[in-house]
């Protein structure tokens, strides 16, 4: 049996005081969950970032935001499907591919850039998790001890990102960022080194499904499952993080996630969403 002991996303503490949208989403059901995380947009009007201040950009963000909308309609879609997780994932890319229909007429993968997100969700039965997730949003369970028991692997980081790094053009160009979206997001050609190095997301496209990864493991009692977007990685291994979710109080929660975040929000994440459940 499992009970839902924790849900919360943390806003962007880089954008606070700019009514910025909120790109994380969750929905929890009985024994079940997701967490979806919207694709970062463009300002508008802005093609290199260095010409702009903080401020400008933030004013010039896109609202509402197509990573917004898409965060937002996955876990709608979620919450009203049926059938395998990763059935359900598919249904919620179809929603997002009606969004896309309605506000991108041709992409560009800059301003105009399909609306998107990734996303994990998992469902508990008779102390089975099943699991379903896309990219860098991951499931993790902990047993009573604090030790991990189990994690998703990040698809971006493991197979991405390498090669990412190697573009050599600044993020702040938009060739750079063009680059990423059309060749290593959603592109099961793009092949090095025998492997494909590209990364999935939810954004409507049909060969998304191939970039879904699904799954399940046994439970006992007093494991800890949580379902995170990208933003609480670094929480994971941390040993005061664990020991206050193994002796769970939802202000000590909150006050320590915040505050690493605070301190360094390149490490802890500037934006963050988990749900968690304990067996």
């Amino acid at each position: 049996m499992s009970e839902i002991i924790y849900r919360n996303t943390f806003d962007n503490i880089l954008t606070v005081g700019y009514d910025f949208p909120v790109e994380d989403c969750f929905y929890v059901g009985d024994n079940e969950a997701i967490v979806a995380d919207g694709i970062t947009r463009d300002p508008i009007g802005v093609g290199d970032f260095s010409t702009c201040s903080k401020e400008e950009l933030l004013n010039k963000y896109p609202r509402p935001s197509g990573g917004e909308l898409a965060a937002k309609e996955i876990c709608n879609s979620f919450s009203k499907s049926s059938g395998t997780l990763k059935e359900r994932l598919v249904m919620a890319n179809e929603a997002v591919k009606s969004l896309n229909n309605k506000y991108i007429k041709s992409c560009d993968y800059l301003e105009n850039d399909y609306y998107g997100a990734v996303a994990a969700c998992i469902s508990i039965k008779d102390d089975v998790l099943y699991y379903s997730y896309i990219c860098d949003c991951g499931v993790i369970v902990f047993d009573k001890y604090g030790n991990i028991k189990f994690k998703t692997q990040d698809d971006k980081e493991l197979f991405s990102d390498p090669y990412i790094d190697k573009i050599g053009i600044p993020w702040n160009l938009p060739e750079a960022r063009k680059i990423v979206r059309s060749k290593y997001r959603n592109n099961l050609n793009n092949i090095v080194d025998g492997k494909c190095v590209s990364y999935g997301a939810l954004t409507g496209e049909e060969v998304a499904v191939s970039f879904i990864r699904e799954g399940s493991i046994s439970l006992d009692k007093g494991d800890i499952v949580i379902v995170y977007s990208d933003g609480l990685t670094n929480f994971l291994n941390d040993k005061e993080f664990i020991n206050i979710m193994l002796n769970f109080e939802k202000d000590k929660v909150d006050k320590y996630i915040a505050e690493k975040a605070k301190e360094d929000y390149k490490k802890y994440g500037s934006e963050k969403t988990l749900v968690v459940f304990k067996i």
